[in-house]
């Protein structure tokens, strides 16, 4: 059912453009990581590969940095119409060290937002399970998961069925200088949260992205859509690296807002 080659040869990519002893494939961009270690530390993060989707975890925020997958238009028919299977969100139990728990979210306003869809892992009963685990998890305004942050799961689902498969990354973003806290753990809250498509078109790829503030302000696609570059600067993290350099550059400078309507 997982259609792995793809995404395999991109973690394999990844891997290897990396610089020798890094803990994840993307980089850190060097402007960004004064400002960063504030809240979060991106150097002490843990790269987790779970059934469908690649993690890379940070116990300082007791966050995903950043979560990534790969989803096919045969997981998107495949998960069209399963049975509902009940959330169970909980630490990774083979996992030691800090993660978030449900002790953390109960009365805090804040939701468990996903970040590798749910939905999207529904072809395998592992991958669901996985899913729930608290480094998939960051907290997000109910609004704002149930609305923006929604629209554009559902666009990721559309666009791989209309192109065969589209690469997923998504994360948190921290700016504040003074970030929201909340739980026994002291969870801090992101300020934003990011999207972005890598879409292959034959020989060329298409890029799409988001920066969704995470409020309650009810907001449309079309105000949160964005190049990649722009993701890159407000998350720090060098994303799509394993592209040649001059595709690269050329692909994630466009905004490509017409791939929400076609």
């Amino acid at each position: 059912m997982k259609s792995s080659l793809f995404a395999l040869i991109v973690l394999l990519a990844f891997l290897s453009c990396s610089p020798p002893n890094r803990q994840h494939p993307y980089r850190v961009k060097q402007e960004r990581k004064e400002t960063l270690t504030g809240t979060r530390n991106l150097s002490s993060s843990i790269l987790l590969q779970y059934t469908a989707f690649t993690v890379s975890y940070n116990p300082s925020t007791r966050q995903p940095d950043w979560v990534s997958y790969t989803l096919t238009a045969e997981e998107v028919e495949a998960t069209k119409h399963t049975p509902k299977i009940p959330r169970n969100f909980m630490p990774d139990p083979n996992l030691d060290f800090p993660q978030a728990t449900n002790e953390d979210y109960s009365g805090s306003g804040w939701v468990r937002g996903h970040m590798a869809r749910r939905q999207d892992m529904k072809w395998s009963e592992q991958a669901v399970k996985e899913s729930d685990y608290f480094t998939n998890i960051c907290p997000q305004n109910k609004e704002m998961n149930n609305g923006v942050w929604h629209q554009i799961e559902n666009l990721a689902r559309k666009l791989a069925v209309r192109y065969d498969s589209v690469m997923i990354v998504c994360g948190p973003i921290f700016t504040s200088t003074q970030p929201r806290f909340f739980g026994v753990n002291n969870i801090p809250v992101p300020d934003s949260f990011f999207k972005a498509f890598l879409i292959p078109d034959g020989t060329e790829y298409h890029t799409l992205a988001f920066l969704c503030p995470n409020c309650s302000e009810q907001i449309s696609m079309a105000m949160t859509v964005c190049c990649v570059d722009d993701v890159e600067t407000a998350s720090g993290i060098d994303l799509f690296r394993f592209l040649d350099d001059e595709i690269e550059d050329a692909v994630e400078s466009r905004v490509n807002a017409e791939l929400i309507t076609r």
